[in-house]
């Protein structure tokens, strides 16, 4: 609870500095004031289509669309939400991804609160949506099953600074945190992460900072932390089994004159670390040590000053991961196999952009689990 003051205390210097340091409105020119209150909304949405190919199956796979309704409240404050209809496991799947409102304090400063998309790392926030992965398919570990938050419900802060050439933005927030599972045998020691309500009095707090040291933003370097000091069930044995994440990552973008083509790298590594527990199952799931990792490192190069259009369409990806569990994690030996506790991935990838907003993917994937796959994607923005 001490984290929670601590924030709502940070953020409450924040308004009284905006306060401060903004001219105050008469009452009269908030009435004459055209833009006062008025509220505009805009749709926007996509859907997305994959069929998958390998030794034991073949056939189109998620179907999936969503919409995010944005909402104008004022002149400074912000609805953002979207829902989403997927068929992953075989049947229409209807879910809330996000729904958060956002005040703008100053022009570099915002407050939110409600359920958002992950704080927590570069690639699941930023980078994981369909239309801006490059791939179908998620690096291993940083999907469902994975290490980190998918989604978190809480309130933060988001905002930026000028530092001479350099930029800094930051994005510090509370939430009701992962759920140590206890009592499920094939998941033992692994956290829920998308619950709408916590499961004790402890809150999470976590953050990101990153760092963009050059004048053209070109690169990005980040790191980020999630802490939970009591994940299990309330009145239970496992309420005070902490636990804490963190992630390091880079991103570079940039036009290199010399190949004509837009350049995009990215890389990520995470790691998860949790107090040591004995669970009710047999001897195997009292691990000694759990802790995970996972990362992967991503380019891709698309051509885009050449004469030929059809050329500058494409662009080629390339992406390694690696996801490693705990020794004896039930969790983790679901698709772990005799090689040891961890998997890799190799994806090799060629996408079509039909259209700005309209992205073809064909990606061929050697994994050290479930056999080699062909996989494409067909993805349309509006």
């Amino acid at each position: 609870m001490k984290k929670f003051y601590v924030l709502i205390f940070f953020i409450g210097l924040l308004v009284c500095f905006s306060a401060m340091a903004q001219d105050s409105i008469p009452i009269t020119s908030q009435v004459n004031n055209p833009m006062w209150g008025t509220k505009k909304l805009m749709i926007t949405g996509g859907a997305e289509a994959v069929f998958v190919s390998d030794s034991s199956q073949q056939g189109f796979r998620n179907i999936k669309f969503h919409l995010a309704p944005l909402v104008r409240l004022g002149e400074k404050l912000f609805l953002i939400s979207e829902i989403e209809i997927e068929t992953k496991d075989g049947v229409a799947d209807f879910g809330l991804e996000q729904v958060h409102l956002n005040y703008a304090i100053l022009p570099d400063l915002t407050v939110y609160a409600g359920r958002f998309l992950p704080k927590f790392g570069h690639y699941r926030g930023m980078m994981g949506e369909g239309y801006l992965n490059r791939f179908p398919t998620d690096p291993v570990g940083f999907g469902d099953g994975g290490i980190g938050p998918l989604v978190e419900t809480g309130l933060g802060i988001v905002g930026g600074l000028q530092m001479g050439y350099s930029k800094l933005n930051y994005d510090f927030y509370i939430s009701n945190g992962p759920h140590l599972i206890a009592n499920d045998a094939n998941m033992a020691g692994n956290f829920e992460y998308e619950s709408f309500l916590n499961n004790n009095r402890d809150m999470a707090f976590g953050g990101r900072v990153g760092l963009l040291p050059f004048a053209n933003s070109s690169l990005e370097l980040g790191l980020s932390t999630l802490q939970k000091t009591k994940t299990g069930d309330i009145h239970t044995i496992y309420n005070n089994v902490g636990a804490s994440w963190m992630a390091y990552d880079l991103s570079y973008y940039h036009y290199l004159t010399s190949l004509k083509s837009t350049v995009r790298v990215y890389g990520e590594y995470k790691t998860m670390n949790v107090d040591q527990a004995r669970y009710p199952f047999d001897s195997t799931v009292a691990f000694k040590s759990n802790k995970s990792s996972a990362w992967y490192v991503q380019g891709s190069l698309r051509p885009t000053t050449f004469d030929l259009q059809f050329l500058n369409n494409i662009e080629f990806a390339l992406r390694y991961s690696k996801f490693t569990t705990p020794a004896n994690a039930p969790w983790g030996n679901a698709l772990i196999n005799s090689a040891g506790n961890s998997i890799h991935q190799w994806a090799y990838g060629i996408n079509y952009w039909l259209a700005w907003d309209c992205l073809i993917k064909f990606s061929y994937q050697r994994q050290s689990f479930d056999g080699n796959q062909f996989i494409s994607q067909v993805i349309y923005r509006f």
